[in-house]
């Protein structure tokens, strides 16, 4: 049986300096990406230095990267062509801050100007009298009529900012058509959109996110950056990618690009000028290059290899690798393909589908179908992980009815449960802020290639582990309950041959069991 006590897994070094290599991962924005440092701590915990570690999820690439400064070999693999592609550009080191700026020069020669035509208005800066620019403008259904814009002047930058309705000169600008003459993803979205909340307004197609006039700045910079021989060519383009959703329909005042998981255009959105937006993307990569030399001063990188394909046939020798940690999709929480669909459309990338492990019923994936394929990953890794050897599974969903069916799949691959530890994500996702009862830790779940068998035979019931619970550890907020009770009904489902049936189980129910239980009922 597993330890009782349950593990917060922290930084061991100071917030500040936690906080700063953190920012070694945001150059482009990624999904359910785990904090470096817990990484870290499990690639040193359950491997050793030159052994190989495989990511079957590889996401944004924190594992990949930890594990190379940890001096571990590391394979990853995703279906996500995006993914891999923000990979490859987060581990690049061959940066020289200088040489960047000067490529940053030349494509500001092109473009500044561009923009300064495309979003200057006719009035003049208080302080310096240069012609003011818009930064970003309410034009969304809900501002009809009475349109406000947001201007600052390039010349003073922050020192000045005006706030006000839109004049003549203004609409005028808006309402020019602009003849778009360089390439532009022509793209239609499919029509089985799982999270589908913008088809109903008209937006068929990927270029319907966008203005007339952002879409004609957008193909410009894209043009000027994708035909340049520049040496770093690819990380203008993360932020040329990390730019676009700033630049269409999705954001507003009040809601950014993807906050809500899916394609949602508010009726009060606003069109933001790209050019501003691009900058900011281009000084998150200096800074997260600067930050990673530093790293790389203190420690030696182990080699790396990532593949644009399904887990489910790596190509790896039979149990030549030493150690697994992934983070699989949570059921539909997170859509990969579909969110990544405007991002991997304007880069020209195609993500094959099929073998993608989600809960979509679009796709004809449910429940059963999700399973299927997580079972798929799960067989392959027990064929190439070595005998004795650790798996960390980084799970975070609130559908206990997931939970059982995943256990099961480890339980049938021998794959017998060691460890429990609990992240505090530390989010400010929209769930997290807005939901009455939702879950902000991830649980890193840690099995041993070994001969699974059962441990004991006790009937419970959720109700019974739930009191106990209640009265062992004296816990109030209903979040920390939750963590408890997870950890807990993880060990009875895993060890105990006796299974209680979670399936009809939720979040809104848990938390109403626990106001019985306090209330003694």
């Amino acid at each position: 049986m597993i330890n009782e006590k349950i593990t917060y897994i922290a930084p061991n070094i100071s917030l500040d300096i936690c906080k700063r290599y953190s920012k070694v991962y945001d150059l482009h924005k990624y999904w359910s990406r785990k904090p470096w440092y817990s990484i870290n701590e499990c690639v040193r915990k359950f491997s050793n230095e030159k052994e190989l570690v495989l990511d079957m999820f590889v996401g944004s690439g924190v594992t990949a990267l930890e594990s190379s400064l940890l001096n571990r070999d590391f394979v990853g693999f995703d279906l996500n062509p995006m993914s891999i592609f923000i990979c490859k550009n987060t581990i690049f080191n061959n940066f020289n801050t200088a040489d960047f700026q000067k490529e940053l020069e030349e494509i500001a020669e092109k473009l500044e100007s561009l923009s300064k035509d495309l979003y200057s208005t006719n009035e003049k800066c208080p302080l310096c009298h240069d012609q003011l620019i818009s930064q970003h403008i309410n034009i969304g259904p809900a501002f009809k009529g009475k349109e406000t814009g947001h201007f600052y002047c390039s010349k003073c930058g922050s020192r000045i900012k005006v706030i006000r309705e839109l004049n003549k000169y203004d609409l005028e600008q808006m309402a020019k058509k602009h003849h778009i003459k360089k390439w532009v993803p022509t793209n239609t979205f499919p029509k089985k959109f799982y999270k589908d909340r913008f088809s109903y307004k008209g937006i068929l197609k990927v270029t319907d996110m966008f203005t007339n006039r952002n879409l004609y700045y957008l193909s410009e910079l894209f043009g000027v950056i994708n035909k340049s021989n520049f040496k770093y060519k690819n990380l203008f383009l993360v932020a040329f990618s990390n730019t676009i959703l700033h630049a269409s329909k999705l954001k507003s005042e009040n809601v950014r690009p993807l906050s809500v998981n899916n394609y949602w255009i508010p009726d009060d959105y606003f069109e933001e000028n790209p050019w501003p937006r691009f900058l900011d993307r281009v000084d998150l990569i200096i800074e997260a290059k600067q930050i990673l030399l530093e790293r790389l001063e203190k420690t030696r990188l182990g080699e790396m290899a990532f593949h644009n394909k399904s887990c489910f046939k790596t190509g790896l020798k039979d149990e030549s690798v030493d150690y697994i940690i992934t983070d699989p999709p949570y059921g539909d929480a997170i859509q990969y393909s579909e969110l990544s669909f405007i991002w991997n459309s304007w880069l020209g990338f195609n993500y094959d589908i099929e073998e993608e492990v989600i809960i979509n019923p679009e796709q004809g994936k449910k429940v059963n179908e999700f399973l299927v394929l997580l079972e798929k990953s799960i067989a392959e890794a027990n064929r190439v992980l070595k005998k004795g050897k650790y798996f960390t599974l980084c799970f975070h969903n609130k559908e206990f009815k997931i939970w059982g069916g995943v256990l099961n799949i480890f339980k049938k691959y021998n794959f017998v449960l060691e460890n429990v530890e609990i992240v505090d994500t530390k989010g400010n996702s929209y769930n997290s802020n807005w939901a009455k009862f939702s879950p902000k830790t991830d649980l890193y779940l840690t099995f041993k290639k070994s001969k699974f068998r059962y441990t004991h035979k006790i009937e419970y019931s959720l109700h019974s582990l739930l009191s106990s619970i209640l009265q062992k550890y004296n816990l109030d907020n209903p979040v920390e309950v939750y963590d408890v009770l997870v950890v807990d009904l993880v060990q009875e489902l895993y060890f105990n041959e006796h299974q209680v049936d979670i399936s009809k189980l939720t979040i809104k129910k848990l938390a109403e069991l626990i106001s019985e239980i306090k209330n003694g009922n």
